[in-house]
This record gives structure tokens, sequence and C-alpha cells, in this order.
């Protein structure tokens, strides 16, 4: 039960961080990737615009998966999914009760395994297509944020 709530603890302070300081916190487009800018929070919403790989956004909420933005004077949603919160390298130490999964993408492939208390470089953030946080990871590949703690230094 304390490993569950540690967990949870640690994706509400990673949303946190993400969220810290303003209302609103800034994401790009990911690497090969375009999304449509919608009127609503879903995919059946109408289109309104296209957002193209590289460019920056603002992100003023989220709800059910899309991200709440002004782009180019129109205020609309797009999927979170093609998004990624890049940051400076941080240092994480892997923290579970045994090896965690890296991913060629959160969800996708898998690449290896990385044994517990292992430290590991984040480069970034990115949400799956099922909501959870995932950490883009030196050399590529993709680690749950809720196997993550953050180091100090």
């Amino acid at each position: 039960m304390k490993k569950i709530v540690t967990a949870a603890l640690l994706v509400l302070l990673v949303f946190i961080y993400l969220n810290a300081s303003a209302s609103t916190f800034t994401c790009v487009v990911r690497r090969g990737e375009w999304v449509w800018l919608r009127d609503a929070p879903s995919k059946d919403a109408n289109k309104i615009g296209m957002i193209r790989y590289g460019m920056t956004v603002n992100i003023s909420s989220i709800v059910d998966g899309y991200a709440h933005i002004q782009f180019q004077g129109k205020d609309g949603w797009a999927d979170l999914f093609y998004f990624e919160k890049p940051i400076n390298e941080e240092i994480y130490l892997i923290t579970s009760d045994g090896p965690v999964n890296k991913r060629e993408t959160p969800e996708g492939r898998f690449m290896t395994k990385i044994k517990s208390g292992q430290r590991i470089s984040v480069l970034g953030w990115r949400y799956s297509h099922k909501g959870e946080l995932w950490a883009k990871v030196w050399h590529g590949g993709y680690v749950k944020a809720i196997y993550l703690t953050k180091i100090e230094e």
C-alpha cells in the first residue's frame, strides 16, 4: 500500500512540476508529428487548425487527455499525446521493486530493462494514449514516471 501511495504522490508531484509557477506550461509538438486543433476536447470535434512538428504551445489546462491552448489566434484543444515537455537534462533514480521496462515510445515496443537503484538522465516528459506520464530518457526510449524519483544535487 505504501508503494502505491508513493507512486501516486510522485505522479502528482510531476504534474505539479509541469504546471508550476504559472497557470500555463509550455510544450512542443513531438518530432515527426502534427496535431489537429479542435473546437472541443474530443476527436469528434470540429478541426479549426493544425499544429506542426516543433511548434511550441502554452497549455492552460488538460481535460480528458486534451490540452487547452491558444495557437495562431485560435482558442482550441489538441490531443495531449502529441506534445512533449522538453527540459534540461535532469537525473532521476529508478525506484521500483524490480527492474522497469524501457520502451521505444510510451506503451511501445520493449527495448530493455533498467535495474532498480540505477541513475537515469531524463530529457523530457510525454503522455501516453492512456494518459500516463512517461519520461524521455538519454540514449532513446521512455520509462513510466511512476518509477522515477528526482535526485536533488
